[in-house]
């Protein structure tokens, strides 16, 4: 996460230092992703319905459930999950933030893809005990290499 000394410098003078860099879901993709399985899942039950299957309940349950599910993320979208300013991170940690100024931090990394596992920033508290992390990827509005360019400014504008 190195950062040349004239690169810090140029940011600086631009002010991007000062403006902070955010983690967001993506609405529309939650958006879509939703109404498509509520409609799928209103179509099982409406078939359900018609042609008195109940093995059609079943499928159309999962599908309400998992559109009910995901429209929550389009409600909670105006919310950054992760902010990283000059002084530090805060981050969503349950229904709760968490927030570590640059010197509280044991280690920040972000991390690629790992088979199954989503990119996600990892934040370290100073005792190791804690570990805080914050989705990338698809879901989100942030690249997993724009994440590393955009905490490796802030974080060397901070010493």
């Amino acid at each position: 996460m190195a950062v040349s000394t004239e690169r810090l410098e140029s940011l600086q003078d631009d002010g991007v230092e000062d403006q902070p860099f955010e983690i967001r879901r993506r609405a529309l993709l939650y958006l879509v992703v939703g109404l498509a399985a509520l409609a799928v899942g209103a179509g099982f039950g409406f078939l359900a319905w018609e042609r008195d299957d109940t093995a059609l309940w079943v499928p159309g349950g999962v599908l309400l459930f998992l559109a009910l599910t995901v429209l929550q993320g389009v409600r909670d979208a105006r919310t950054p999950l992760f902010v990283a300013d000059s002084h530090g991170v805060r981050m969503r940690d349950g229904d709760g933030w968490v927030g570590l100024l640059w010197s509280e931090m044991a280690d920040i990394r972000v991390e690629s893809r790992d088979g199954l596992l989503d990119p996600r920033v990892k934040v370290i508290s100073p005792d190791g005990r804690r570990i805080h992390t914050a989705p990338l990827g698809l879901g989100t509005t942030v690249s997993v290499e724009e994440a590393r360019e955009e905490i490796a400014r802030r974080r060397g504008g901070a010493y």
